[in-house]
């Protein structure tokens, strides 16, 4: 009943989150939450590139504009972006209205006669141009062509190939479209329906033979990918590590009814770490789950050693009364490890710690207070495993294996010049060649910037980090005319600072001026009287009218585009600015160093990235030193005897050594996984420890603790050994890890295990 209740109620009131920002944490620096910002929210990590493939180009061009519409309606994006129009109609006035502060070319001579004959001149050249129809409607209002100018400063990129006014590529067989959507790049259940309904549009606008093949790349594109090959990956592994185990605890016990029984403490277990953590997080990632499982691992020991106890002659109630001092020990020494995660900064691994605690508390008391009481009546264990003692026995006389091992892995540490710890992040990834290789031609395709290489201006006011931007731009162009990088966008491109703006508006001539000019000017120019008389308007309204705002552009294309470079964060504004085609980092970063007192700050995103995992990585491993240290302790205050608990520790101490060194052998770089491994080797370890040294009253009682434990590590191994078969980089060192880990424990708990024949301490020293 309690177990119904309790899956019910996960079932009904859990909040199982999928997106992935909510494992990240905050961020311990301004600039660690800034990326983490941006990382959620950002406009980069919204985008979605889409490439519509064929061999009919004019069939391509067709299906994306209809595509492009269906998406400009459907209110799911902000932006949608396929070549069919740079800028709307809306955009272009607002532009046009303040093209004198907007332009970087206003100064006070281009006000002169000669430079507006000049000015002049040129525009009659452009009426022979094919853009004749644009200029020949802007000359009157705009004869310096300061309109034309910005649309030309602010393109920052080389747009793709047209093709009946839609973007292809170079060999017209793929129409291309880029889109940001409202959602979050990690919101992967709002980006995988997005997705889907595109390539629905997709084939019902292009109903027929073949129709275009639909290709998408982009941050949330690829999380749906990742979320979809994990779960692939973990059924597959799945069902074989449960044929697996049920094949080896069927032989082992000869039971259906004892098969079923053994899944109650890890049943329990799951529902309440979910309940556990939802209550205190508010929700429960659905990566949290699947790896607090996999740690939960260690509970599937608990019934075996209780079945592995039972006989003809005893009764369950009286054999866990028996073994419960041994596994309460064992039980609370692991979850002081497992507290090790909870105190962790990283919301992902807190959640992790709390879901293990409260997963092995619970197993422990099933296994403890309800599941003797419904094993049935006469079962008992049909394997003594008093041959299986002997060879277990026999090892404890080659114990000097152990130090000779752990010598040998500590000599393959220092000799090797293999890095220990995994530094990129990007090895972690679940992302294909495939995968990549695919977005790397899309970008390039689209001309997309780079989005490794940033520089950061801050500022306590929007118009003090413009004004830095300003400054910075003067800075930058020189690196651009050298080559070190070539190209840089900037909010101020698009936004001038009020000062400039003031400084361009100051610089406009009064009107009796101007007419002046511009009269003298037109003289021999084949230019009616009074054309000009919008001109002069313009400069009139333009010498008083307020500076512009961000907030002038809001809702426009220009306005999304000003809000990924400019925002507030913190309390403090902050400019963006992506730099592109960055040769020599170093370089760069020595170049921009002295601006770091003007609140400027270079940023190499993926050295930044790997730089704040290995933070949190140290930290894990500070507080996997603590967990380890907090063992010992409530070893030495459970078994009252350092010896007993030297005994206990350095078999796990010994294989967590060899272990680490050979993965290291075998080209494994250390993550924050393979620590969480550790902490699931560790409860594993304690556990083939303390029933080793547990003391016997007779050889078959001893048997059966030793074919207990050989059945504990066989499933483990076989489980966590199906995983390291995985293709996903986090799976395979996770199982790898644990599998590898089981076996050692296993070994060394049994070499150096307290001789048979001599009493142990751990059963004296324990009391109920």
């Amino acid at each position: 009943m309690v177990m119904g209740l309790g899956a019910w109620f996960t079932a009904t009131h859990t909040h199982v989150e999928s997106e992935l920002s909510r494992l990240l944490p905050e961020g311990a620096t301004p600039t660690e939450r800034l990326l983490l910002t941006e990382l959620r929210t950002g406009a980069t990590a919204r985008l979605i590139l889409l490439a519509l493939e064929g061999e009919n180009a004019d069939r391509l061009a067709e299906t994306s504009k209809q595509l492009a519409a269906w998406m400009r309606k459907s209110g799911a994006f902000h932006y949608v972006g396929n070549g069919e129009q740079a800028w709307t109609q809306e955009e272009r006035e607002r532009l046009f209205q303040y093209r004198y502060v907007l332009s970087p070319h206003v100064q006070e001579s281009m006000f002169s006669r000669d430079q507006l004959r000049h000015s002049l001149e040129q525009r009659m050249s452009d009426l022979t141009s094919p853009l004749s129809p644009m200029v020949k409607a802007l000359i009157p209002a705009d004869p310096t062509g300061e309109f034309m100018k910005i649309l030309q400063a602010w393109m920052t990129w080389t747009a793709p190939r047209r093709h009946q006014g839609v973007w292809f590529s170079s060999d017209l067989r793929r129409a291309l479209l880029v889109a940001e959507t409202k959602a979050t790049g990690f919101d992967v259940e709002s980006q995988e329906q997005l997705q889907e309904q595109i390539r629905e549009t997709v084939r019902r606008v292009a109903a027929g033979p073949a129709p275009p093949h639909v290709v998408m790349t982009g941050p949330g594109v690829i999380a749906v990918e990742m979320r979809q090959t994990i779960q692939d990956d973990v059924w597959r592994l799945s069902v074989y590590a449960t044929l697996l185990v049920t094949t080896l605890l069927f032989v082992s016990y000869g039971s259906v009814s004892i098969l079923a029984l053994s899944l109650l403490p890890l049943a329990s277990a799951i529902v309440a770490g979910i309940a556990a953590v939802d209550l205190a997080f508010g929700f429960i990632h659905g990566i949290t789950l699947a790896f607090g499982i996999t740690l939960l691992g260690v509970v599937d020991d608990y019934p075996i050693h209780l079945f592995s106890h039972l006989t003809r002659e005893s009764r369950a109630p009286a054999v866990m009364k028996e073994i419960w001092p041994t596994m309460r020990l064992g039980v609370v020494a692991t979850a002081l490890g497992f507290s090790a995660l909870l105190l962790s900064g990283f919301p992902g691994l807190s959640q992790l710690g709390l879901f293990a605690m409260v997963g092995l508390f619970t197993a422990a008391c099933v296994t403890r207070w309800v599941l003797p009481h419904i094993v049935p009546m006469g079962f008992h264990a049909r394997r003594e495993g008093l041959q299986v003692a002997r060879w277990v026995d026999a090892l404890t006389t080659a114990r000097l294996v152990v130090p000779l091992m752990v010598v040998l892995a500590l000599g393959a540490f220092m000799w090797s010049d293999a890095p220990l710890w995994e530094e990129d992040i990007a090895n972690l990834s679940p992302i294909s060649t495939e995968q990549q290789a695919r977005d790397l031609a899309l970008r390039n395709e689209l001309g997309g910037p780079g989005v490794q290489d940033l520089v950061v201006v801050e500022g306590s006011s929007e118009e003090e980090a413009l004004q830095r931007s300003e400054m910075l731009a003067l800075a930058l162009d020189p690196l651009v005319g050298t080559e070190e990088l070539t190209g840089y966008d900037l909010a101020a491109r698009y936004l001038p600072s009020r000062r400039t703006q003031q400084t361009r508006q100051a610089s406009l001539p009064d009107r009796e001026t101007l007419e002046r000019n511009i009269t003298s000017a037109i003289k021999g120019l084949p230019f009616k009287p009074g054309l000009f008389q919008p001109f002069l308007d313009a400069i009139e309204k333009a010498k008083t009218q307020e500076p512009i705002e961000i907030e002038t552009f809001s809702g426009t294309a220009l306005g999304l585009k000003l809000n990924s470079l400019l925002f507030m964060r913190e309390g403090r504004w902050v400019a963006i600015v992506p730099l592109r085609g960055v040769t020599d980092r170093k370089t760069i970063r020595d170049y921009l160093a002295p601006w770091r007192e003007q609140d400027v700050n270079y940023l190499d995103l993926k050295e930044e990235s790997n730089r704040m995992v290995g933070t949190y990585r140290n930290e894990a491993l500070r507080l996997l030193g603590w967990g380890l240290l907090s063992i010992g302790l409530v070893l030495l205050v459970g078994l009252r005897d350092p010896i007993t608990v030297l005994r206990v520790m350095l078999p796990i101490g010994s294989a967590l050594v060899v272990m680490a060194a050979l993965l290291h052998v075998l080209g494994e770089r250390f993550s924050l996984f393979h620590l969480a491994s550790f902490l699931l080797v560790i409860g594993l370890g304690l556990d083939y420890a303390l029933f080793f040294n547990r003391r016997h009253g007779t050889p078959t009682e001893r048997g059966r603790t030793v074919f207990g434990l050989v059945v504990c590590s066989t499933t483990t191994i076989s489980v966590f050994g199906v995983l390291a078969l995985s293709q996903i980089p986090v799976l395979r060192a996770i199982g790898m890890t644990t599998a590898l880990g089981s076996l050692a424990c296993l070994a060394f708990a049994a070499l150096l295990a307290e001789s048979p024949e001599k009493p142990s301490l751990l059963a004296e020293t324990s009391p109920e």
